[in-house]
């Protein structure tokens, strides 16, 4: 009788284990090297910002991204300076405020990755919504994915992540 609960707990496991293995849910990660280093849920047009201390300029620049339709878009862009290779009519809209010279409405898809790579000086941040801020390591490549990842390596990403106190 006993081995009978014992197989019938094993199996229903089992078949917890495999459902979290099948089920797919869309995310947002950003990895450098192997190690994941943020780990998000996929929400649909919600926006985040890299920004960063520009190495030649010394002047904070930010960009402006969303997530749209599964896609990483660059919806805008604002610096404190023109420099050498600035566009000037990048977006839909140029205008200054507050000490920032800001190009909106650029509505380019990035698509499913970014990458970046931090400097020594340029104390690079990602913003993602309204709370979160992680600074970046100097002297490292990251990328910025959007994909989709089993739920069970989701929780696993999740818990990884929020142990290293992310």
């Amino acid at each position: 009788m006993i081995w009978k609960r014992l197989f019938l707990f094993a199996f229903v496991i089992g078949l917890v284990i495999a459902l979290l293995m099948m089920v797919k849910v869309p995310t947002l990660s950003i990895t450098s090297g192997d190690t994941v280093q943020i780990f998000h849920l996929y929400k649909e047009e919600v926006e985040f910002k890299v920004r960063w201390r520009h190495s030649v300029e010394k002047e904070e620049w930010e960009e402006m991204f969303v997530l749209q339709d599964g896609m990483i878009k660059l919806t805008g862009t604002r610096f404190k300076t023109f420099g050498a290779g600035v566009p000037n009519d990048t977006g839909e809209q140029t205008y200054i405020k507050d000490g920032w010279v800001y190009m909106t409405d650029i509505n380019q898809t990035i698509g499913t990755h970014l990458s970046l790579r931090t400097g020594t000086h340029t104390d690079h941040r990602f913003l993602y919504g309204k709370d979160a801020n992680f600074n970046l390591d100097k002297n490292k490549a990251y990328q910025i994915n959007v994909g989709q990842h089993s739920l069970l390596n989701s929780i696993r990403y999740y818990i990884l992540v929020k142990l290293r106190g992310e």
